[in-house]
């Protein structure tokens, strides 16, 4: 959606049309081929736990999913750096795989 905003005239906008993917798995591809490389294993972790929480995560507690971090000895740990100081950064990082309701 973000690209066909950017078109001002029905011939652009006619162009992206057909260079659109055909196929859910293909929007997917491009939607993840496009994430920023440096978040894009935090994004992936993200979308792991939401797909598998047995309730609706808050945006606070998907920020704290990126201080979990897997460990040679423990297994996973929790490791406060890593987490964003604003809960918001997430919705950033997962593009538009991620949105916000009920402002949580």
């Amino acid at each position: 959606m973000k690209e066909l905003q950017k078109c001002y005239s029905e011939d652009v906008l006619k162009d992206r049309l057909q260079g659109l993917p055909h196929d859910l798995d293909k929007v997917y591809d491009r939607i993840i081929s496009g994430l920023d490389e440096l978040h894009r294993e935090d994004v992936l972790n993200i979308l792991q736990w939401l797909s598998f929480s047995a309730r609706p995560l808050k945006l606070a507690e998907v920020a704290q999913i990126v201080g979990v971090v897997p460990d040679a000895d423990q297994g996973l740990r929790f490791k406060t750096s890593r987490v964003p100081p604003n809960s918001r950064s997430v919705l950033k990082m997962c593009s538009s795989l991620v949105t916000e309701t009920n402002g949580e």
